[in-house]
């Protein structure tokens, strides 16, 4: 039987190498109009050449089909992580989009280690070090950024600095699309579904008995149930939320608490957050720029100071 390696390189054609795990590439994307466009570790996005109409659409049923998805006019979305590359697909044919579409996500098949971080500048000495204290105290951390500014690589560091320190903890790891790797012998990965979607998963999680929680992507309301769970006898926990400062995250997980809550719930969220490490994607490649401290929430505001 053929692999979905060969049938994708032999799609893909004169670009077939921009499959390299070797490549330096962090993401791969083929938009509408053909243009094909890299992000490269270091070097930020370039067009590297164009892709017919027809080889877009193959891509995304062979990536359907090798990941079991079903992929049709009613369900033109393909959100995967494709069979022996690991790589994160996510794939659009129309109606959804004009034309078909896909990105391929390079991420985490070698996770780096806080030390990595450190030798390519994107982490500071002291930032490691503020960051290696923080895992040993099992605080709870949140890593916010914005699209495609490193979250999830450097929550794979994060678990491997885990690992590095305590490698027999139990954890368990929440997300809708695989993306985390973790090096810990005792790691149950847990994945949502329409059936189950992540506020039932963290309520089967804490009969699972975890010694830390992780979660992929913070998005909806299940916000208040990781905060709940972080509170009750779980610190150390660890997840990732879509925001545009350390501060902008408890703004931005405030209107998530929101979406399971009839109201605001700020003590909750100053008790169970208690660091959160901001990562951008800057001219010079990805580079934490703020960690802070939370240390509660008091008269209307939150207690934060910079921590590194």
């Amino acid at each position: 039987m053929t692999s979905l390696t060969t049938h994708l390189r032999q799609v893909l054609g004169q670009h077939a190498a921009l499959l390299s795990a070797d490549a330096g590439i962090v993401e791969m994307s083929a938009n509408p109009d053909g243009q094909i466009w890299v992000d490269r570790a270091g070097q930020g996005l370039s067009r590297v050449g164009e892709l017919g109409e027809r080889q877009r659409d193959q891509v995304v049923r062979l990536a359907a089909t090798a990941a079991g998805v079903a992929v049709t006019a009613l369900s033109p979305i393909v959100s995967c992580r494709l069979p022996e590359l690991g790589y994160r697909f996510e794939g659009l044919l129309p109606p959804a989009v004009e034309s078909p579409t896909f990105s391929i996500r390079f991420h985490g098949l070698n996770a780096p280690s806080l030390a990595d971080y450190t030798s390519k500048c994107t982490l500071t000495i002291g930032q490691r070090s503020v960051l290696e204290r923080a895992i040993g105290l099992r605080k709870n951390i949140l890593v916010a950024g914005s699209t495609g500014s490193g979250k999830t690589t450097l929550l794979n560091a994060l678990i491997g600095e885990v690992f590095s320190q305590s490698p027999s903890v139990r954890i368990v790891i929440i997300e809708d699309t695989p993306e985390i790797r973790s090096p810990l012998p005792n790691t149950v990965f847990l994945r949502t579904s329409a059936g189950a979607d992540a506020t039932r998963l963290l309520a089967s999680t804490l009969r699972l008995r975890p010694d830390r929680i992780f979660v992929g992507e913070v998005r909806d309301g299940a916000a208040l149930a990781l905060l709940k769970a972080w509170n009750t006898g779980h610190p150390g926990g660890m997840a990732s939320i879509h925001a545009n400062s350390a501060a902008d995250a408890l703004v931005r997980l405030d209107l998530l608490v929101r979406e399971a809550s009839v109201g605001a719930l700020p003590e909750v969220i100053g008790a169970a957050v208690d660091m959160i490490v901001f990562i951008e994607r800057t001219a010079w490649g990805r580079r934490v720029s703020q960690i802070i401290e939370v240390e509660g929430y008091e008269n209307g505001r939150y207690i934060i100071s910079e921590a590194a």
